[in-house]
């Protein structure tokens, strides 16, 4: 909910956004459904019984232009995606950085007696790249997955109702398969950053104070 209210300084890229991930998804379920419909008028061509391999070939030739035309506008569409959601995640990194630099301003001096340098760079830099990314690349594409799925589904209970409802009772194992391994992975992720918070705040101390270290001849010890 905070991550969607530094979008709203930016609301017609975002619900642009939006809107090319709503026909992404479209296009990718659509991609696999035209390529299966050719291969089976290809299949009738071989069958004795069905319409002129004359007709059929005719048909075959305008979907599988379509599909050309489908494969050509997805990659489109998803160049723009990329780009607009790389303007959208720079902007939202923009004001983030701002406004934990102007929140940093007002901190007192026991905040920064307690807190590690490093830290402080650490959350300025490497933890706002991973929203960056978040931003760019996993909340978009979460999207056009989430989106996909539901059109497949909506073709796949038009197609096979029985198929559909086989897969639906599968929904809670996956849902529980992934938040096994989300919760897992998310403790892991926050282990590495802190890791790499602690990493920081060294070489960020050892810097800073690198007078006082070779004045007590502690550069063996702090390089061990």
């Amino acid at each position: 909910r905070r991550l969607w209210g530094y979008t709203g300084r930016y609301r017609g890229l975002r619900n642009g956004l939006l809107v090319i991930v709503a026909i992404r998804a479209v296009q990718l379920t659509l991609v696999p459904w035209m390529a299966a419909h050719i291969l089976g008028r290809l299949v009738e061509i071989r069958a004795e019984d069905g319409p002129t391999a004359d007709e059929l070939w005719a048909s075959t030739v305008a979907w599988t232009l379509g599909l050309v035309a489908l494969m050509a506008s997805t990659q489109l569409v998803f160049a723009i995606r990329v780009r607009m959601s790389q303007y959208l995640g720079e902007a939202i990194i923009h004001d983030m950085r701002n406004d934990i630099f102007t929140h940093l301003q007002r901190m007192s001096m026991a905040f920064y007696d307690r807190t590690k340098l490093g830290s402080i760079i650490s959350r300025m830099t490497s933890d706002v790249e991973y929203i960056r990314f978040g931003v760019q690349d996993v909340v978009f594409v979460t999207a056009v997955q989430a989106g996909q799925m539901l059109t497949a589904a909506i073709i796949m209970l038009w197609y096979d109702p029985a198929l559909f409802l086989v897969v639906l009772a599968l929904a809670p194992f996956l849902g529980w398969l992934l938040q096994f391994f989300r919760v897992r992975i998310g403790a892991a992720y926050r282990e590495v950053q802190e890791s790499m918070s602690r990493v920081t705040s060294n070489i960020a101390e050892s810097v800073n104070g690198i007078r006082v270290t070779q004045g007590f001849v502690r550069q063996k010890v702090n390089a061990d």
